[in-house]
C-alpha cells in the first residue's frame, strides 16, 4: 500500500467553533475616486485569504487544547480546509505537530503527511519534500502490514493532491524529483483512475529534453505551419479551447510576452481543442466559436485545430487538461512544460538566451 491508499480514507465532518469573535483588522482601502471593479475584487480576495488564514490558526490552537481524539477531528478539518484553499504552508505547523507527535486517527496522520509534503515544495525544500513523501509511504506500508484498518478518500481528492504536488515541482523545473514522486506513487496505487492520471503526467515529463513532437498542418486562415521549419526559434505551443475561461485570461499575458521578445527569435502557435468537447464536436459546429474567440482576444499567432491521426497534436504531447503549454527550444527539443504566470516570462527569457 502507498500514497494513493494513504490518501484514501473517508472525510469526517466537524463543526467549527462558533463562539470566537472576529479579530480586528487594519486594512488600507483605496479612496472612492480610485475604486474600480479590480480593486474591489482584489480587496475581497485579500480579506477572504486573511479569514481563511485566521480560521486555520484558530483550529490549530483549538486542537492544541483538546484530547487526542478530539484534536484528531479538528486537525482533519484544518488539513482539509488547507488543501481545498491551496494554503499548504499555512497548515504546515499543524502538519509538523501531527507528524512528529502522532494521532490516533490514521486519516489525520495521512493528511498531515501530505500537507507537509506539498508545503515543503511550496517553500522550495524539494529534497526534504521528496523525503517526506518517502516517509509517508513507508508509514502507510507499515500500518498496512500490521493489519490496521483502511478507509478511502474519493478518487478526485487523490488526484487533486497529487496534481498539487506535481504542479509545484514542475513550475520550479524540478523534473527529476517530480518523476521520482510520480513513479513512487504509481508503483503503490491500485486505483485505475489514479494510475491513468499519474501515467499521463509521466508522459508529459518524459518529453522534457527530447525532440518535440511534430506539428504540421494548416492554420485557421489557411496558411501552412510546420514546427520543424521554426527550428532556430523558441516556440511556445499553447493548447486552448474557446469554452475555457483560463484560456481567455492568459491571452493578455501571452501578448505581452510576445511583444517583449519581438525580434529575438520567439513565436507562439496555438492548438485549439474545441473538437474534443463532448466526445468529438464537428469542426463546422465549433469553428464560429473559435474565430469569435480569436477576434475578441486579438490573437495574432497561427492557430491549428486539433484533429485525428497526425493532426492529434494534443495526443502527441499528452495533453488531457487545459490550459497547457509546451516550450520548444531553438534546437527543437522540449525545454519546459506547463508554464504559468509566475514563471512564464523568466523561463522564456532563459531559453531564448537573454
Amino acid at each position: 500500500m502507498g500514497l494513493a491508499a494513504l490518501l484514501s480514507w473517508p472525510a469526517v465532518a466537524l463543526a467549527q467553533d462558533a463562539k470566537a469573535q472576529p479579530e480586528p483588522r487594519n486594512v488600507l482601502r483605496p479612496s472612492n475616486s480610485d475604486e474600480n471593479i479590480k480593486s474591489i475584487n482584489d480587496d475581497y480576495d485579500r480579506d477572504l485569504l486573511q479569514l481563511e488564514r485566521r480560521r486555520l490558526e484558530r483550529l490549530g490552537r483549538l486542537a492544541g487544547r483538546q484530547t487526542p481524539a478530539d484534536a484528531a477531528l479538528t486537525y482533519e478539518q484544518l488539513f482539509r480546509l488547507a488543501i481545498a484553499s491551496n494554503m499548504f504552508r499555512d497548515a504546515e505547523p499543524a502538519a509538523v505537530t501531527v507528524v512528529s507527535s502522532g494521532s490516533p486517527s490514521l486519516l489525520t496522520r495521512a493528511l498531515a503527511h501530505l500537507v507537509k509534503v506539498v508545503a515543503q515544495a511550496d517553500r522550495g525544500a524539494y529534497e526534504q519534500s521528496l523525503e517526506s513523501l518517502r516517509q509517508a509511504v513507508a508509514e502507510r506500508d507499515k500500518a498496512a502490514r500490521s493489519g490496521s484498518p483502511r478507509a478511502e478518500l474519493s478518487t478526485a481528492e487523490v488526484v487533486g493532491i497529487c496534481d498539487a504536488y506535481y504542479q509545484r515541482l514542475i513550475h520550479a523545473a524540478q523534473y527529476d524529483k517530480a518523476r521520482q514522486a510520480l513513479e513512487m506513487v504509481l508503483a503503490q496505487t491500485q486505483n485505475p483512475v489514479v494510475k491513468e492520471f499519474l501515467s499521463r503526467r509521466l508522459k508529459r515529463l518524459d518529453q522534457v529534453g527530447k525532440p518535440a513532437a511534430a506539428i504540421r498542418g494548416t492554420d485557421v486562415d489557411g496558411k501552412p505551419f510546420d514546427l520543424a521549419a521554426a527550428r532556430g526559434k523558441v516556440v511556445l505551443v499553447v493548447f486552448w479551447a474557446s469554452w475555457s475561461l483560463p484560456s481567455g485570461a492568459e491571452i493578455d499575458l501571452l501578448l505581452q510576452v510576445l511583444e517583449s521578445h519581438k525580434g529575438r527569435g520567439f513565436q507562439i502557435v496555438g492548438i485549439n481543442l474545441d473538437t474534443l468537447q463532448d466526445d468529438g464536436a464537428k469542426l463546422e459546429t465549433v469553428m464560429p466559436n473559435i474565430r469569435h474567440f480569436l477576434l475578441d482576444h486579438n490573437v495574432t499567432w497561427p492557430t491549428l485545430i486539433n484533429g485525428p491521426g497526425d493532426k492529434d497534436y494534443a495526443g502527441a504531447y499528452g495533453i488531457t487538461e487545459i490550459p497547457a503549454n509546451v516550450l520548444v527550444a531553438r534546437d527543437g527539443t522540449v525545454a519546459d512544460i506547463d508554464l504559468v504566470a509566475k514563471n512564464l516570462e523568466a523561463t522564456i527569457a532563459r531559453v531564448i538566451g537573454e
